[in-house]
């Protein structure tokens, strides 16, 4: 089988297992996989605009929209019109959403560890000089 081809088949495999458990593990603190990178995403910035969030999680603003509601009925994060685009939602998250983010990191540690626990540490360090290299690629 030509390498490359076996790479995109091996990302392929672990992305699934990465989502799949991820789902599992994130279900317990009432969150799916979306709902935890929209939040992750908004610890980082002090106020995003819906579509950036979207864009940035590349996923469609169906989806996103849906994701927000929940996190918003659930005090996790606030939405106000933009003052200058009334068309425009501005997000934050709350402190509630900051402190769920905290447990959302612990699990994605645990997720690592488990995904990646046949590796040594110079292992992870060079694959992912690798894949940072392949991300670089604007081609695709």
């Amino acid at each position: 089988m030509n390498s490359q081809l076996e790479l995109f088949d091996l990302i392929g495999i672990i992305a699934h297992k990465r989502y799949v458990t991820a789902e599992r593990k994130l279900s317990v603190l009432g969150f799916n996989h979306t709902e935890a990178r929209l939040l992750t995403l908004l610890s980082q910035k002090d106020a995003v605009a819906q579509d950036e969030l979207s864009a940035s999680l590349t996923v469609d603003r169906s989806n996103a929209g849906r994701s927000l509601k929940k996190l918003e009925a659930g005090g996790y994060i606030s939405r106000r019109k933009d003052a200058s685009d009334k068309r425009t939602f501005i997000v934050h998250i709350t402190k509630k959403g900051t402190e769920a983010v905290g447990q959302i990191s612990k699990v994605k540690e645990s997720l690592a560890k488990e995904l990646f626990r046949n590796l040594n540490a110079a292992d992870v360090k060079a694959v992912v000089r690798v894949l940072q290299r392949a991300s670089l690629d604007e081609h695709v």
